[in-house]
């Protein structure tokens, strides 16, 4: 069961993140306040000790010119809290932690790079020289990225208070770097470490065909209709090193029958044994139709990071269908997944509700799925997954989705409290819009622990 409340004064048009602290606080960024001349309020951080009541933080990002709807945020063990927001002022990350609850910030110096876009922090265990904790900066390069395009990875080995110089995760000649260059294959999922051993763990989709190439399809930018899924890693040591990262292949969908597989995200996450997953929309048809959609999920030991398993449906195909999933683990095998699931209206275009399911057995070989709606608040209104997607112009030379069309927001939050209970943060555009957070109050949860 959850329980979902609106955040006063919030923006429905962000891509909002969120985490739970060690001592139980749990902070959202969103965007939030007057907006600037694109519509966009200023980054603002939420903070609750429930997750059901929430107040803004006593101060607030103070280093914003203008700014975007890409947000992250991450909490440590030490009690510090770092946000960041892509900022129009130059296309760059603007960069801040706390150390005391939100009440003052601090600018993270290193990672303010022009041409950035899409960022995603995750924290490792302390570095062994510092002593402090090692945070990870992904991104990659945007428009420059028609040209030449990477993810990129950047190390921070004082708990986020400066960034090294960023480090290229593809290498010319491997396949992962063949498939980025298909006119920029979209933006990161998600970055994640193994608290057990800091191996650090980096997804992302890409075009391609079984023989190389981009599979007969336009060149596209920012959105990019994915049929791969790659998952690179390396270990902690390695992260700031060239040629530091092994790609492995999770998911090949290049067909023929080609599907696609990136509706903006395909993302990753670790469970506390180590073990690897991968959520991602699986589509009924070739680019461009995205409509009809299953969620899926595959996984691997971390160990055996080539040999993935076979997929288990966490939705099916069919309908209106499904986009946008994220995913978090917990103890091994307890999964949680989070997307907009489409419903068919009579008369009008689908209408979608943030959705989660659960499965307490996914490493096993036929995984059980529970499913809930979190809100009858709607998600995103009369619209197909297609355009949901930004998909148009087909046929052209060049495919500008997310830039000459609309399209949805790409990233929602998701995490678990120190107990285990799940936690999704979307925007809604209805009724002035708003980014709401739902909270599982009830049920089974991630974590086998006995805290209340």
């Amino acid at each position: 069961m959850f329980k979902t409340v609106k955040l006063t004064g919030s923006s429905g048009t962000s891509e909002p993140r969120v985490v739970v602290a060690r001592n139980g606080i749990h902070y959202v960024v969103t965007n939030a306040g007057k907006p600037n001349d694109i519509g966009i309020g200023p980054e603002t951080v939420y903070r609750s000790a429930d997750g059901i009541h929430w107040t803004k933080t006593a101060g607030q990002p103070s280093d914003q010119t203008e700014a975007t709807t890409d947000v992250d945020i991450v909490a440590m063990h030490t009690g510090r809290i770092l946000t960041s927001e892509l900022d129009y002022g130059g296309i760059n990350f603007r960069t801040m932690y706390s150390d005391d609850g939100g009440k003052t910030w601090n600018e993270s110096l290193g990672n303010t790079i022009a041409d950035t876009d899409r960022q995603w922090y995750a924290v490792g265990p302390d570095d062994p020289q510092t002593h402090q904790p090692r945070v990870y900066l992904l991104f990659h390069n945007l428009l420059t990225g028609v040209a030449q395009h990477n993810m990129w990875v950047a190390t921070s080995t004082d708990g986020g208070a400066t960034f090294g110089a960023p480090v290229p995760v593809a290498i010319p000649g491997q396949q992962d770097h063949l498939d980025l260059q298909c006119a920029d294959s979209g933006g990161p999922s998600n970055i994640m470490v193994d608290q057990r051993t800091g191996r650090v763990y980096v997804v992302f989709g890409t075009r391609s065909s079984p023989v190389g190439g981009c599979g007969g399809q336009p060149a596209e930018v920012n959105v990019v209709a994915a049929n791969r899924v790659w998952v690179v890693s390396a270990d902690a040591a390695q992260t700031a090193v060239p040629g530091g990262w092994t790609p492995h292949l999770a998911v090949n969908d290049t067909g023929p029958p080609a599907h696609i597989v990136g509706m903006q995200l395909a993302p990753g996450a670790v469970d506390t044994a180590g073990n690897v997953y991968v959520a991602y929309p699986e589509s009924v048809h070739d680019y461009p139709n995205y409509d009809g959609a299953a969620i899926k999920v595959v996984h691997a030991s971390p160990n055996a990071l080539d040999k993935w398993s076979a997929p288990t449906v966490v939705a099916k195909p069919g309908g209106a269908g499904n986009v946008l999933p994220h995913i978090v683990a917990g103890a091994p095998g307890r999964i949680d997944v989070a997307w907009y699931h489409g419903v068919n209206v009579q008369g009008h275009k689908p209408d979608w509700y943030s959705t989660a399911a659960q499965s307490l057995d996914a490493l096993s070989a036929t995984p059980h799925w529970t499913r809930v709606r979190l809100s009858s608040v709607l998600g995103e209104h009369n619209q197909t997954a297609s355009e949901l997607m930004g998909a148009c112009l087909q046929g052209q030379t060049a495919t500008l989705n997310g830039f000459a069309c609309g399209r949805s927001t790409d990233v929602n939050g998701v995490t678990i409290d120190k107990c285990g209970r799940l936690l999704v943060v979307w925007p809604a555009q209805i009724a002035g819009g708003a980014t709401y957070v739902s909270t599982q109050v009830s049920g089974p949860r991630l974590l086998k622990t006995s805290c209340s």
